[in-house]
C-alpha cells in the first residue's frame, strides 16, 4: 500500500533534481521562476517523504498505543538528530576555504544528489517493505492474517 502510493508521489523528488540540475544562473525575472518551481516539487517530495514515513510508523503501532507515544518521539529525535549530522556532513566536506571562491557548484550538487538519493532509497526500502509484507504472515495477538498468496488460494 505505501509502496504504490509512494511510487505513484515520487517522480516529484526527481523531477526537483532533474530541474535544478539543468538550472542556470539566473539573469531575469522569468529565470528566478524556474527555481521557485524547482523549489515546489522538493517541497511537495519531501512533505511525501515525511508522510509516508508517519503512516508507516502508525502501521507499525497498530492496536498497540501504549507505547505510541515513545515511538513518535524516538521518530522525531531520529529525524532530528539524522539532518543535523546531514548539515554538519555537508559543512565539513565544503570544498571552498576562501570567501571569495565560487562554491555554487557544491551546493547545487548537493541539492540535486540528496533529494533525489533519498527518494530513490524510499523507493526500493518500500518496493522490499511491500515484497516482504505479502510473503510473510502477520499475527496480532491471537489473530495471524496470512499472506496475500494464502488467502487467494
Amino acid at each position: 500500500m505505501f509502496a504504490l502510493l509512494y511510487a505513484t508521489q515520487s517522480p516529484h523528488p526527481f523531477s526537483f533534481s532533474i530541474l535544478l540540475y539543468y538550472q542556470k544562473p539566473p539573469n531575469s525575472t522569468s529565470e528566478v521562476i524556474g527555481v521557485y518551481e524547482a523549489m515546489v516539487l522538493l517541497g511537495i517530495g519531501g512533505t511525501i517523504l515525511y508522510v509516508t514515513s508517519l503512516s508507516m510508523v502508525a502501521d507499525l503501532i497498530g492496536f498497540t498505543v501504549g507505547s505510541s507515544a515513545f515511538v513518535y518521539g524516538v521518530m522525531s529525535f531520529a529525524d532530528k538528530l539524522f539532518n543535523g549530522l546531514a548539515v554538519q556532513i555537508a559543512q565539513a566536506l565544503h570544498p571552498c576555504t576562501d570567501a571569495r571562491q565560487n562554491c555554487g557548484t557544491y551546493y547545487r550538487q548537493l541539492l540535486v544528489f540528496v533529494p533525489a538519493g533519498a527518494a530513490l532509497v524510499a523507493l526500493v526500502s518500500l518496493i522490499l517493505l511491500a515484497l516482504l509484507v505479502t510473503t510473510k504472515k502477520h499475527c496480532r495477538g491471537t489473530v495471524c492474517v496470512g499472506s496475500v498468496e494464502e488467502d487467494q488460494a
